[in-house]
């Protein structure tokens, strides 16, 4: 941590910019980047210009290279001191810091000297994140920057990780970086991952990382982003199956409900030659509706296809409009006659007439039931741009029809709707009927690119028909619904509730691979465990997501609609119901435009427009909607005014941070017509009432569950214990704090400016 002062106030301060690199949590060492905190508080904030991390881990040992470069953007030189904060638990090597190329020595600071340093930070600044690293030791260093200079910073270091439940933690604390001055122009995080025993279940619930195979041994996840200022905290966990699978299971219980988390994914090392070959059938409709660039890009992804299919696969293709045609009425096997005759037969298509979806998906399995019978995985891969406007049109015999046809032949039918034009009703459930997955193109997105990045996830099938049974947990409302079969480079990630119990757990997985049905099983021991409180989140979102689909394909009704709220409410969930207090983000499944959906009526016709099988709001609420069933990280639903501290989540309006446990139950009401005052007196009192930055504020911090909550605000009010305790700041603010999204007035922020009115008058 460096802070920076201007020679005038060297003598009185410790230090003028802070560059905090911290060691965080509770059981597993974490190591933080840069962040800078002006002393005084009227100063303002140095700029972070980037931020690029790099970690090796070699069976299990971390070796981590923090690049940053600080920008002082005043006309004076200021100078401060770096303060690095070591926690208990940290089991840190080979820590090296240099400046501008030269390497620097650091001292230390005692537990007492830091607390102090830090409590009078907290004061001066009026902000209690600084909670978040006292109670350590630190190394300290005195840094100088010149006038609208710049330096750059390296720091080094190596810990050992230890594996839980399965799977190795790595941690790296990168929210410091919203004290920058301005957004970082770019921020990373790579971590190359090597195993001897191989890697598994690698997977990052704080970020969307991409993730590669660098080699049967290697793995790198990439996490890049540009003019950004981060919030949320790098994890990552892997595996090191030392098989062909690997599995791990994350638990977290909260008011006496558990929560889980199974990871289980193939092992870095499993290749193409492991996989199982596929018997393949591209049923592609060529109606009228078709024609142009939609019919190109089929063909062109069609063509890319057909060169990436394995020595041991069978195919066909299946083309339609009013009238069903065919490459071959039979499983044709790969070998270069075949393929080339596949070549022209897709030149030739072209688009025309109606569409009979039905006898062209049954026409399809038919081919996969009609050829010579082997162990293989069967898909479907089917699509169409328009609604059934030949033979059998409605959608509940057309499903019904494909469902007794795929009977006894066991295909995966994928389906892909392209545009706005298609009976989303009907592609969802012949997928969800067929164990597969639906996919839908938006008008201006690239077709081509959507097949052939789809293809390249099911190309190599190593795992299917897949059943998991829990052995020791009684689980329930496990998501997602259906589980999907695993191939190279996939990875399940289940998430779910069960009943606290004590005991070790067994997760019994089955499922077909290459040589034939094989079943994998996985002990565990559950842990309570504060640092995975992110668990019940991911769960929630899931869970909204699937009842809001609900609502599209049923009507809204009470039950759902009440189920929504209650989850919005207390996880800080973006729906259509929750609108009034969680605020959409700006742009993504939890955008406000995605919410507004839910209440657009274009027409007039007194039906939401989301409710129609077809249509662009449909389609986009079903976009949605998926986002949400298939989230992977816990913050890819929150409300942009919301915060997650610990195991709770606050409303923030303005200045004011707002446990959401003290609105569970509470209706949502329309104040326009009434007084939010009177409101606010019904629902609540502070019980206690705690002066920022007194000597009860840090003895109540004392308490490490209450210094996470303290964290989310100089004002905050909340549920602790039975009572409603309120933190109230009457110090003016300074003029310079930690940036935030300015955003207008809500309704939801005149109710809770009228809460901490009434709280504190």
């Amino acid at each position: 941590m460096v802070t920076f002062v201007s020679p005038k106030r060297r003598k009185l301060l410790l230090g003028a910019i802070m560059v905090l690199l911290l060691l965080h949590g509770s059981t597993i060492a974490a190591l933080a980047d840069g962040m800078i905190i002006p002393f005084p508080a009227e100063l303002g904030y140095v700029n972070v210009e980037y931020h690029r991390v790099t970690v090796e881990i070699n069976d299990g040992y971390a070796r981590t290279r923090v690049e940053q470069r600080f920008y002082n953007p005043y006309p004076v030189e200021v100078s401060g001191r770096y303060v690095f904060p070591i926690p208990e638990t940290a089991a840190l090597s080979d820590f090296s810091i240099r400046l501008d190329g030269r390497p620097q020595v650091v001292t230390n600071m005692s537990q007492g000297e830091t607390n102090r340093y830090f409590q009078q930070a907290i004061k001066d600044h009026q902000d209690p994140t600084l909670l978040a690293y006292i109670d350590g030791e630190t190394y300290a260093l005195e840094v100088t920057l010149p006038p609208q200079g710049a330096k750059e910073m390296i720091l080094e270091y190596e810990e050992v990780l230890t594996p839980r439940s399965g799977l190795y933690r790595y941690l790296y604390v990168l929210s410091t970086e919203r004290y920058s001055g301005s957004n970082l122009q770019e921020v990373s995080v790579t971590v190359d991952l090597h195993s001897s025993k191989g890697l598994a279940s690698v997977y990052s619930p704080s970020h969307a990382v991409t993730v590669e195979r660098v080699s049967p041994n290697r793995v790198r996840t990439t996490y890049t982003d540009w003019d950004v200022t981060p919030t949320e905290d790098f994890e990552l966990y892997y595996a090191t199956p030392g098989q062909e699978f690997g599995a791990g299971l994350l638990n977290y219980e909260k008011d006496g409900q558990g929560y889980f988390l199974f990871l289980f994914s193939p092992s870095s090392t499993a290749a193409a030659t492991d996989a199982i070959p596929k018997d393949m059938v591209f049923v592609i409709d060529r109606s009228g509706s078709m024609s142009g660039e939609k019919m190109e890009q089929a063909k062109d992804a069609l063509q890319f296809i057909l060169r990436q299919l394995g020595e041991k696969d069978r195919f066909s293709i299946v083309d339609f409009d009013d009238v069903v045609d065919g490459l071959a009425f039979n499983l044709l096997p790969v070998s270069g006659r075949s393929i080339r005759d596949a070549s022209r037969y897709v030149d030739q298509l072209y688009a025309r007439g109606n569409t009979d979806i039905e006898r062209a998906l049954t026409t399809g399995l038919d081919i996969v039931a009609e050829s010579e019978k082997r162990e293989a995985a069967k898909v479907v891969v089917f699509l169409t741009d328009g609604l059934p406007t030949a033979g059998v049109t409605d959608e509940g015999l057309i499903a019904q029809s494909v469902r007794r046809a795929n009977d006894g032949v066991g295909a995966s039918v994928h389906v892909f709707g392209v545009g706005y034009d298609v009976n989303t009703h009907l592609l969802d459930q012949l997928a969800a009927r067929n164990h597969g997955a639906v996919v839908y193109v938006e008008p201006g997105q690239s077709l081509e690119r959507a097949l052939t990045e789809f293809y390249s996830q099911i190309a190599h099938p190593l795992l299917t028909e897949v059943e998991i049974a829990f052995e020791g947990m009684e689980v329930s409302e496990v998501y997602p619904q259906q589980v999907p079969d695993l191939f190279v480079g996939s990875s399940l990630v289940l998430s779910g509730k069960y009943r606290p119990s004590s005991g070790p757990v067994t997760v019994h997985l089955t499922g077909q691979t290459v040589g034939g049905q094989r079943e994998y099983a996985s002990s565990f021991v559950l842990e309570a465990n504060s640092d995975r409180a992110f668990i019940p989140r991911l769960w929630a979102t899931r869970k909204v997501g699937q009842l809001l689909d609900q609502v599209r394909v049923e009507g809204e009704s009470e039950a759902l609609m009440a189920q929504i709220k209650a989850l919005g409410l207390e996880y800080g969930i973006v729906t259509p119901y929750t609108t009034l207090l969680i605020q959409g983000q700006e742009s993504g499944a939890a955008s406000a435009a995605n919410m507004s959906l839910y209440r657009q009526d274009v027409d007039g016709d007194g039906q939401w427009d989301y409710n129609s099988v077809s249509g662009g709001a449909t389609v986009k609420a079903r976009l949605q909607n998926q986002a949400y069933q298939s989230a992977q990280q816990a913050n890819l639903a929150r409300g942009a005014n919301v915060a997650n501290h610990g195991a709770k989540n606050f409303v923030q309006v303005s200045q004011y941070a707002v446990d959401l446990e003290l609105l569970r139950g509470k209706e949502m009401v329309d104040l326009t017509n009434q007084s939010a005052d009177e409101w606010v007196v019904a629902n609540f009192k502070a019980d206690r009432v705690v002066e920022f930055g007194s000597a009860e504020y840090f003895a109540l911090a004392e308490d490490k569950e209450l210094q996470q909550v303290l964290q989310a605000g100089p004002n905050v009010v909340f549920h602790y214990q039975g009572q409603v305790i309120a933190v109230r700041n009457d110090a003016p603010q300074p003029q310079t704090k930690a940036p935030v999204q300015q955003r207008s007035p809500s309704l939801g922020s005149q109710v809770l400016s009228a809460i901490w009115q009434v709280l504190f008058r």
